[in-house]
């Protein structure tokens, strides 16, 4: 199955629960990047973690004031 980005790039993961993990990727799509933060599900079948329809793609230009937000709230 080909992947829908042109480019990606794992930079952590997040262990959600046994059949659920959050995965963050720095992605590419026709020239623009993203960070994508999406929820992975396990296929038993296929041994492996597929992306789901839960997440969202933030534009890199957005990702200096993501940051800022996440700073505060702790």
């Amino acid at each position: 199955m080909a992947s829908f980005w042109d480019k990606e790039e794992l930079c952590g993961k997040i262990k959600k629960n046994n059949r659920e993990e959050i995965q963050i990727k720095k992605v590419a799509k026709n020239g623009k990047d993203y960070v994508d933060i999406r929820t992975f599900w396990y296929d038993s079948d296929e041994d492996l973690y597929k992306p789901s329809q839960k997440g969202l793609a933030i534009p890199m230009e957005f990702f200096s004031e993501l940051k800022q937000i996440l700073l505060n709230i702790e």
